[in-house]
């Protein structure tokens, strides 16, 4: 099992580890942990890193949560970690960063309007950044992330989103699909939009069989972000990265053409049992009508990227709908082949590729594709389509790429490979995209 998926992510070009002959490793520098993302970072040991992590946040309940969680992670039967957490907290936590001078980390997940501040002022006193989505949720953050940007270029410094989409392996498949003309043909600009993408989520959910405790700002769109700023940025980098592998996206090949927005409303006690608080925090009560709250996680985009027609929605209920996970959709129509990934009831919550063809040659061509690069993969036509039959042990789990990301990310920042130029500017479109979808469905 692990030989064949070593091969697969080997042939997508993403190594996990890399050579531990540096002398000395890299410092992990957790500001503001207030994310259950920050400690899935060190669900693993990261080869090349120092044990010991330093830690700047405030006092409370989420530095609380992320303490006990690398606890847990230290103190478990199998594969324990051996995490030693250096703590500063206090209100002043960000004024005892200290300028560095090795190239060290700054990891941030949690509280999104703090985050592009964080961003900013960790390159400023000379740290890579490795950060959780989105990196920016409004046109004031953007402004900032630009600046972070160009000064981290200053610096020879990293700025790296945490997209983990990528490593998934039916988006790997996905990819090559649509980069193959046999199989895919060209994209058909004309069936507008030609890519389509639906992601259904849910607030109250669990996380490793533990009901998910969310911080009290995660239902204030002006700390998280709107649904459109937040989960779309995902999405948009997997449009970024498979329609346009390795090309180099800048603003002005993109333009946003439709953006609108509604709520999900929150009950106090739907937001009790999400976050333990008996009532809304103060900055919320003032939106607060009949025990409820508006909170604006629904929305949908469409725009153009080097000309092509995007679409995009995002949906948040508090409970599954249909079924007991989230779902998703995404749709990518070719002039030969039209190919989907489906995953809701009738996948049984797992994500499937599909492909939809009157072309005999174009359904052998991805059996081809699939026996050469994902050994253990097969298709069946099943109801006038093709479907791609992954084996449950050659899927990663979405937790589990966390830590290849951070690999990818530790080979840049210590030279082993020279990071993308299409990586920083492609970033910055996407972020482009959401702040603008924002105002521009804020302004309705």
């Amino acid at each position: 099992m692990a030989s064949s998926i070593s091969k697969i992510i080997m042939g997508a070009m993403v190594v996990v580890g890399f050579s531990s002959c540096h002398e000395r490793p890299v410092v992990l520098n957790v500001v503001d942990p207030g994310h259950f993302h920050a400690s899935l970072l060190q669900k693993s040991r990261l080869e090349g890193v120092d044990e010991k992590v330093r830690v700047y946040a405030p006092e409370g309940e989420e530095l609380e949560q992320y303490l006990a969680t690398i606890e847990g992670y230290n103190t478990r039967e199998q594969n324990p970690t051996s995490w030693k957490e250096d703590v500063y907290a206090g209100s002043d936590y960000l004024e005892h960063l200290p300028v560095n001078e090795n190239g060290d980390v700054v990891m941030l997940a949690g509280n999104n309007a703090k985050k592009t501040d964080y961003i900013l002022t960790a390159v400023e006193r000379g740290y890579n950044v490795l950060s959780d989505k989105p990196l920016a949720i409004d046109s004031r953050a953007w402004e900032l992330l630009q600046r972070a940007y160009v000064e981290a270029a200053n610096q020879d410094l990293v700025i790296y989103d945490l997209m983990t989409e990528r490593y998934d392996i039916v988006n790997l498949i996905v990819k090559d699909m649509l980069a193959d003309p046999s199989m895919f043909g060209t994209f058909d600009y004309s069936a507008a939009p030609t890519v389509q993408m639906t992601s259904v989520r849910n607030f109250c959910r669990e996380v490793g069989g533990t009901p998910l405790v969310r911080p009290q700002w995660y239902y204030d769109v002006r700390q998280q972000g709107e649904g459109i700023a937040d989960v779309t940025t995902h999405l948009i980098d997997l449009v970024f990265w498979q329609c346009f592998p390795q090309k180099t996206i800048t603003t002005d090949k993109v333009e946003v053409t439709a953006a609108s927005h509604y709520p999900t409303w929150i009950s106090r006690e739907q937001f009790a049992r999400s976050t333990g608080a008996a009532d809304f925090p103060d900055y919320l009560k003032g939106i607060e009508k009949n025990g409820a709250i508006p909170v604006m996680s629904n929305g949908s985009l469409d725009f153009k990227v080097n000309g092509l027609p995007v679409q995009m929605k995002v949906l948040w209920n508090w409970t599954p709908q249909s079924g007991s996970s989230d779902t998703f959709e995404a749709v990518y129509k070719g002039d030969r082949s039209v190919v989907t990934i489906r995953q809701d009831a009738s996948t049984g919550f797992v994500k499937q590729i599909s492909m939809t063809t009157n072309l005999e040659y174009a359904a052998n061509r991805l059996r081809t594709v699939l026996g050469q690069k994902y050994p253990g993969t097969s298709l069946k036509e099943v109801n006038g389509e093709y479907v791609v039959v992954i084996p449950s042990d050659l899927r990663i789990g979405h937790e589990d790429h966390f830590n290849m990301v951070a690999a990818q990310f530790l080979k840049y920042i210590r030279g082993e490979e020279k990071i993308p130029e299409w990586e920083s500017q492609n970033t910055l479109s996407k972020y482009y995209i959401t702040t603008k979808a924002v105002e521009m469905a804020s302004a309705k």
